[in-house]
């Protein structure tokens, strides 16, 4: 064989080689990465009833699999943009214009101090919708979406520009085997929070905050009430005019009623809106 037949063989072989071994180093720091957030993204997903497939998916796609600036430095697996607890990072961003032509701008971004804080504000935005639309995200909750595709055409509908934000996370999912992961393990709807009975209905969301409840007395319910509960009375000395940390919304799709669960020292329950004061999102 001719010296250059030679030196052709090997040096094809060698970048085979090499793109073999650049392959295997990715697809392990991908897993790398899935582990890394493995327990967070299973813990948040169950507890907010959404597919942790698509979170898993959406947290790699959107900090480069952990390797961003933003998720580095910020813990910011999102690109939220704003402020957490007067935490924030200004960052170069590219944004579209009102023709959609992209330009570059400074942007400030919230800086968590973990992954779990940052899972759980993604979750509170997907169960909490935003301040125009509560139920923004509602088609991507595990009690509305029959898979993960229709969650993931659900988010990149309103969360992305990309067209091709939906294909990308179905791409990600199945690639990693992501669903069989974490969407079968967490299927069963009372994993959405152990301290509240999911009524059907009523669609519910993850809530922080602090409120005060009304003088008088008041109905105070194990959960969002049914026809059929029966409501434990609260007198005016136990909860009047107290303060109490606000848990978690729910509001009653059919006459769109909105109740809060909350705590006060070893008392949990739901009361209406109408029975509380000075409500604060913390």
């Amino acid at each position: 064989m001719k010296l250059w037949k030679k030196l052709t063989i090997m040096l094809v072989s060698i970048l085979g080689l090499s793109v073999l071994s650049t392959e295997t180093a990715q697809a392990d720091a991908h897993t790398d990465f899935i582990d890394r957030l493995s327990q967070p993204v299973l813990k948040v997903s169950r507890q907010n009833h959404l597919y942790g497939s698509v979170m898993m998916a959406q947290a790699a796609l959107e900090s480069n699999w952990g390797t961003s600036q933003l998720s580095m430095d910020a813990h910011n697996y999102f690109g939220v943009k704003g402020n957490y607890d007067g935490h924030s990072i200004t960052m170069s961003t590219n944004e579209a214009n009102a023709s959609g032509s992209m330009y570059n701008t400074l942007a400030n971004f919230k800086v968590y101090p973990s992954a779990q804080a940052s899972l759980n504000d993604y979750a509170k935005v997907l169960r909490g919708g935003t301040t125009w639309n509560p139920f923004l995200y509602e088609g991507a909750w595990r009690e509305n979406a029959s898979s993960y595709m229709t969650a993931t055409n659900i988010v990149a509908e309103n969360y992305a520009t990309d067209k091709d934000y939906a294909n990308k996370l179905n791409k990600i999912i199945a690639d990693y085997d992501l669903h069989d992961r974490f969407d079968r393990t967490s299927a069963n709807s009372t994993d959405a929070d152990t301290s509240t009975r999911i009524t059907p209905g009523v669609d519910y969301a993850s809530y922080e905050g602090s409120a005060t409840v009304k003088p008088g007395t008041i109905k105070f319910y194990n959960g969002v009430p049914t026809a059929t509960d029966k409501a434990k009375v609260v007198r005016t000395k136990q909860l009047a005019n107290k303060k109490v940390k606000v848990m978690a919304r729910g509001i009653v799709t059919k006459d769109q009623t909105i109740w809060y669960q909350v705590k006060s020292g070893s008392v949990t329950g739901w009361i209406q809106i109408t029975d509380i004061l000075g409500l604060k999102n913390h």
